[in-house]
């Protein structure tokens, strides 16, 4: 059995910087595989540093059965997201990695979580989404967040996604994460919404969950705004 989750993490705090600690968000994910499946093992976890690493293991556990859905741990900003060694993923060179993992067959992703700052834009998921890759749904944040509440908010979402594949397993993916998206509403609406729409500067982190939008004008939109 498996989550079908693989996590892709890069190093949080720097030596060169003076901050000498292994923040992960490994455990996370062990307490949701545990709990889900009575293993710490269920879920797949690789550390990533540099750009050409992070190519080469989200291809590979793209075409593995135990993966459907990306978890990206690292920083980020509007830019692109950043890794410990000091390379930089912009937006187009994800999208240009998800066109490659998509012509292969057998790859299976179909969704894409960016736990990361500000790099959740619905810019960015109208880029990655109009074009021709094999993602469903792509979640992520648009503020600047606190590495506590995110990492609860990450799990309330796994945890739902989780419970709703258990739940109705015969829902396929974009149905899944509707589900999702639905819940998450009644259950963490502070969380998801951003600070302006909380009128609380210290509430909100703008969490977004991005589909394609149907019909023939194209585009993506947020499950979260109604």
């Amino acid at each position: 059995m498996s989550t079908k989750i693989a996590v892709l993490e890069s190093r949080w705090h720097s030596p060169s910087n003076g901050i000498e600690r292994n923040t992960t968000v490994r455990p996370l994910f062990e307490f949701l595989s545990d709990i889900h499946f009575g293993t710490h093992h269920a879920f797949e976890y690789e550390m990533v540093g540099t750009r050409p690493a992070l190519d080469e293991a989200l291809a590979r556990l793209s075409r593995s059965r135990r993966v459907t859905v990306a978890y990206l741990g690292m920083h980020g900003n509007e830019r692109g997201l950043h890794l410990h060694s000091g390379d930089r993923v912009s937006r187009t060179h994800l999208r240009n990695t998800l066109r490659t993992i998509s012509a292969v067959q057998g790859a299976r992703l179909r969704g894409l979580y960016l736990g990361s700052c500000l790099f959740g834009t619905q810019q960015l998921a109208n880029y990655l989404l109009s074009r021709n890759i094999s993602l469903n749904w792509i979640a992520g944040y648009r503020e600047g967040v606190d590495f506590v509440k995110s990492t609860a908010l990450d799990l309330l979402f796994f945890n739902t996604w989780l419970e709703v594949k258990r739940e109705q397993p015969s829902y396929t993916e974009i149905q899944r994460i509707h589900e999702v998206a639905d819940r998450m509403r009644v259950e963490a609406p502070g969380l998801i919404r951003t600070p302006l729409e909380n009128g609380n500067p210290h509430c909100g982190l703008g969490f977004s969950l991005y589909v394609r939008r149907r019909g023939p004008a194209g585009g993506v939109r947020n499950l979260f705004e109604l």
